[in-house]
């Protein structure tokens, strides 16, 4: 695979020599590609890229030959997925509000099917009369007779109107799309929340059975709940149906135990709890044949996939060599494993687009996701380790700014949000590249916590909301000032969710470390956001569950002692709130709750409230406000010069 690291080497020595840094507006857009996707053939792929300023659909062979083109609009996309070589599925998501049918505020996920051939297109459930135009969870697509169908799950409006009114459940069915007329068939009613797996041929090959609190969670074999495969009573299980496994007729599921996250493959005749095949695999997804559905191996948190077939893995990892110095990750594949789809990103990369033929030994650039930055405008990223506090061994991620001595640098740490979620890795980041370009080091500290690093340290951090965690940030802070790369009294904390309480926390449970916060959908008042959570969730526990261990609540114990607006007379330093105002997974009044508390108690505050915009800055122009406004604010408070 020579040829690809010559064309590496290449492509890099086109970029022009160091130049001013670029607008802050090249950091804030969304990404020039967003989504590309092979057929399962490998004869096309799909991809969804700008032209100009329009984002656009684009399906081309694989010789670069259009086929489709469309145009997207504000479509929130989420993921593209191929049923068979014709039949492309676009999910983009969106936040509605439907009074009539007594539907709260919350994300949807609706499915354009296009026939590629025809150029024709609808929308999943589109034309039903009695069906929700959204789907809740994709099961695959099966080819029956010649024709292929869609497996979804679906909500009818007669389940809407008492469940939600009542703040109860409501629980999808499954249903068979034809995707030539677009007409549903309901394959299985529900009346709990369920998971399926379908085959191939389109059977029902398992089905998982949660009861109304999430506790007790049942796996059947077929669409019988008489005799249950395996039963887990305990909310922190996580089992959950992950699809076919290695075999035909094989199940595959998660269970949390001791030892981590494990995945099992159920067998007929094998063993009554299934044969582990992954343990502690947190950071880990699996990967599927595209034409059976089989499990042919997984892949982690950087792509990196691990194949069972040898002579698959080694004409993956051949051409993952020929990028080097780059971050490499496996985007799409053909059934065949002829054609790949990488995408490239870290030092010197904003992030590239490539189309791998193993035959041919030919790779080719399809896009950029920042086409605006070159090599040249992307600062040096390296991961750090230190010491918590406590002793726990920890790491982050440092990005320096270019053009200036890594010493006594101006410092804005970045906690990522989830909080239990996969970490920060020296992939490109927009957020923590637009800092490092106005002249800040930027940290991003894997707390604990932190998926991808073992058991016992995701167990670390439940009791710590607030405590440990948040620490964790300031320890690592304290070990970059002890080696003289920043000035530990010129540090802001900025960002989003989680990362946004903990902006909030690092100044009100903390004081004296930031000179400036900025939160981005930051919770403020624990006790509220989780009887929010429970609101929502109906009888399900789970959630509540989640978040009243890891704030550390016993019983009847409030969670008002890691609150940043129960404490906001505390704060430090000045905070700047934005949020989204259709956020549905941090509701908006956390951030007005906080603004009263701190205008309450005299403490400086500015609210920023971006209409229309969710928890994830899906909309462009937004985005770009949001990072204009936290830049010009940490700039005001922490000049970086």
């Amino acid at each position: 695979m020579r040829f690809l690291g010559v064309l590496i080497l290449a492509f890099a020595a086109t970029m022009s020599a160091a130049r001013a840094a670029p607008p802050l507006e090249a950091y804030g857009r969304l990404p020039a590609v967003e989504q590309a996707e092979l057929s399962p053939d490998g004869q096309h792929y799909a991809l969804v890229a700008r032209d100009g300023v329009q984002r656009r659909l684009y399906v081309r062979k694989i010789d670069g030959t259009p086929e489709y083109i469309s145009g997207l609009g504000d479509i929130r996309l989420r993921d593209l997925t191929w049923a068979g070589p014709d039949h492309l599925l676009v999910f983009g998501g969106g936040t509605v509000y439907r009074p009539v049918a007594g539907i709260p505020r919350q994300e949807f996920t609706g499915v354009i099917h296009i026939d590629v051939p025809s150029r024709k297109s609808y929308v999943v459930f589109g034309k039903s009369n009695t069906l929700l135009d959204a789907v809740f969870g994709w099961y695959g697509a099966a080819k029956i007779d010649g024709k292929w169908y869609a497996y979804v799950g679906g909500v009818p409006f007669e389940k809407t109107r008492p469940t939600f009114q009542a703040r109860g459940n409501v629980y999808p069915d499954l249903y068979k799309v034809d995707l030539d007329t677009g007409r549903p068939s309901l394959i299985d009613a529900s009346d709990a929340r369920r998971q399926w797996v379908i085959a191939a041929d389109g059977s029902v090959v398992a089905q998982a059975k949660y009861d109304s609190t999430g506790r007790n969670v049942s796996i059947f074999r077929g669409l019988s709940d008489n005799q249950p495969l395996v039963t887990t009573q305990s909310l922190g299980s996580q089992t959950s149906l992950l699809g076919l496994g290695r075999t035909p007729g094989s199940i595959l599921y998660s269970a949390r135990t001791n030892d981590g996250l494990t995945v099992r493959e159920l067998r007929p005749g094998g063993s009554a709890e299934g044969e582990v095949l992954l343990s502690d695999v947190d950071a880990e997804h699996p990967l599927r044949d595209r034409e059976t559905g089989l499990l042919i191996g997984s892949a982690g948190r950087d792509n990196a996939p691990k194949l069972f077939d040898p002579a698959r893995q080694k004409r993956v990892d051949d051409a993952r060599k020929a990028f080097p110095g780059v971050r490499v990750g496996l985007v799409s594949y053909d059934r065949d494993f002829t054609h790949l789809i990488m995408v490239t990103d870290g030092p010197k990369d904003a992030g590239t687009y490539w189309l791998v033929d193993l035959i041919q030994r030919d790779a080719s650039p399809i896009g950029q996701a920042r086409p605006e930055l070159k090599p040249e405008d992307v600062g040096p990223v390296r991961m750090v380790k230190y010491k918590a506090g406590d002793g726990l061994e920890m790491e982050g991620v440092l990005t320096l700014p270019l053009g200036r001595e890594a010493k006594g640098l101006p410092l804005v740490v970045l906690p990522h949000g989830g909080p239990i979620v996969p970490g920060d890795d020296v992939s490109f980041d927009w957020w923590a590249q637009a800092f490092a370009s106005r002249g800040y080091a930027v940290f991003q500290p894997n707390y604990r916590g932190t998926l991808g690093y073992g058991e016992a340290f995701r167990k670390a951090a439940f009791g710590e909301y607030g405590r440990k965690m948040q620490t964790d940030l300031s320890d690592g802070v304290a070990a970059l000032a002890k080696e003289g790369l920043v000035d530990p009294k010129r540090v802001c904390i900025v960002g989003a969710s989680y990362g946004g309480y903990a902006a909030l926390a690092g100044v009100t449970l903390q004081q004296g470390i930031y000179r400036c916060a900025v939160a981005v959908a930051g919770p403020s008042d624990m006790d509220k956001m989780v009887s929010w959570i429970r609101e929502r969730a109906g009888g399900d526990m789970r959630s509540v569950s989640f978040w009243k261990s890891l704030g550390g609540a016993v019983g009847n114990q409030n969670l008002a002692a890691v609150s940043p607006a129960r404490i906001a007379d505390k704060a430090s330093a000045p905070i700047l709130l934005i949020h989204g105002e259709s956020d549905t997974v941090v509701p908006i009044e956390q951030s007005r709750m906080m603004e009263k508390a701190l205008r309450q108690a005299g403490k400086p505050v500015e609210l920023l409230v971006m209409p229309s915009e969710d928890h994830w800055l899906s909309l462009e122009a937004t985005r770009q406000l949001m990072l204009s406004r936290a830049v010009a604010f940490v700039e005001e408070h922490d000049p970086p010069t």
